[in-house]
């Protein structure tokens, strides 16, 4: 067997094979398929699994060597990659020139490499991390999120006028819409019949409908024009609709007393001051949470713009393919638009890929692990905040590649606090963004 590795630029470089059936390799895996393929075949005049093997190459030697040819390829290119120590990203392009049967192999392979990457810049770093302050405001607020949430809709033929003039407006209308050309005329296909709109949105494209929904009564009818999207939410312009107000329903929240606090914690809080007192609990451990995220983004983000390296085209778009069937899986029947993923999350996905790089250059570099010690660490802090089995987390953890994968990362992050100026910076959470 003959190979050639050329480099074709920046992470990109060529493998090219020359091999004969009479490589050991090659012999003995064609040797193993026409024996398997002897043990099945039925030809006439032999009885099953008995044909001779030069029948059997006769007959069938082309179909056997086409379905052979993947896994001999395979094995010679991870035969000569383990050789080379090379570190693979991903493979761009395969050529096998065409033959004939018992003739030499000749195959080409384009593919990038792993960037060698030289981490600097993650220790002695200065940063900030935040401590949340759970305010009396923070816990009204998820009362109110939870009255929401168990709120009834009850039918009226109107808003009053103190519902109107209120800053939220707790009711959903059910209106038909309809498409109309410029004389008023419905258009064909183009109606939408029992579309619920939630009065209270502050979407801008709704700002307008909305205000003429709250002042109108049932059997209203009306003409609007309205933004239109596409299935991604790309706008589609204006179009003129006519619009039928069949259903007004006013939201009437629970009252906040004791029974409301036993109807929603399913009978785990007796009182009104033991449901907020476990809000409280549920908002620390969030924010505790969001703050260690902010200081690992506020890390990755530092680091990026200090270590620039070229990273691989094929594992980014690897890194898209996935998304694009994570997401496929997700919406059911539902029509994915791979071209617009991967435009729209690209800059994302080269982010992804990069940082991916820069983490493991550094836990290589530092001889960063995963041992029992941290799982059974981990598994007991989990345990005992979200209430789980301790036992049940450590056998899951150490069956899990992904667990301990973020284990890792997750000790990278911590030598990198331990090395690092932290100070704290208190907060408290606002909720004026929130719709």
């Amino acid at each position: 067997m003959d190979y050639k590795i050329s480099d074709l630029g920046g992470l990109k470089k060529q493998l090219e094979v020359s091999v004969t059936t009479e490589d050991e390799l090659v012999k003995d895996k064609l040797e193993t398929a026409y024996s398997e393929f002897q043990k099945s075949a039925v030809i006439p005049g032999f009885r099953k699994g008995k044909t001779p093997i030069e029948i059997v190459k006769k007959r069938y030697g082309d179909e056997i060597e086409s379905q052979s040819i993947p896994e001999i390829v395979n094995d010679i290119v991870k035969g000569i990659f383990e050789k080379e120590n090379a570190k693979i990203a991903g493979v761009v392009d395969y050529n096998l020139d065409s033959r004939n049967l018992g003739e030499p192999m000749h195959f080409r392979l384009t593919y990038e490499v792993v960037p060698d990457i030289e981490p600097k810049g993650y220790k002695g770093m200065k940063l900030e991390r935040a401590m949340y302050r759970i305010s009396p405001e923070s816990i009204d607020h998820e009362l109110m999120h939870l009255r929401e949430a168990n709120a009834e809709l009850h039918e009226v033929e109107q808003l009053v006028e103190d519902q109107v003039s209120s800053k939220d407006i707790n009711a959903i209308a059910t209106v038909d819409l309809q498409v109309i050309d410029e004389k008023g005329l419905p258009l064909i296909g183009q109606r939408r019949e029992n579309y619920k709109i939630d009065l209270r949105s502050k979407a801008p494209e709704l700002v307008e409908v909305n205000r003429r929904l709250s002042n109108s009564n049932v059997g209203d009818e009306f003409n609007m024009e309205l933004e239109t999207f596409d299935k991604n939410r790309q706008s589609l312009g204006k179009k003129p609709f006519k619009i039928y107000v069949k259903k007004i329903e006013k939201s009437v929240m629970p009252e906040l007393n004791n029974e409301f606090a036993k109807k929603v914690s399913g009978g785990k809080m007796e009182t009104i001051a033991a449901l907020k007192d476990d809000i409280a609990r549920n908002l620390e451990h969030y924010y505790e949470d969001k703050a260690e995220e902010e200081l690992r983004d506020k890390i990755a983000e530092e680091l990026l713009k200090q270590n620039e390296f070229e990273i691989p085209e094929s594992m980014v778009d690897d890194y898209l393919n996935d998304l694009v069937e994570e997401l496929r899986k997700k919406s059911g029947k539902q029509e994915v638009d791979a071209n617009y993923v991967k435009e729209h999350y690209r800059e994302a996905a080269v982010r992804a890929v990069k940082w991916n790089l820069l983490a493991a250059a550094i836990i290589q570099k530092e001889g960063i692990k995963v041992n029992d010690t941290i799982l059974e660490k981990t598994a007991g802090d989990e345990a005992s905040k979200y209430k789980l089995d301790k036992s049940a987390l450590m056998n899951y953890y150490k069956k899990s590649n992904d667990v301990q994968n973020k284990l890792l990362f997750n000790e990278m992050f911590n030598f990198i606090v331990d090395n690092s100026e932290i100070s704290v910076v208190e907060k408290t959470p606002t909720h004026e963004h929130e719709d």
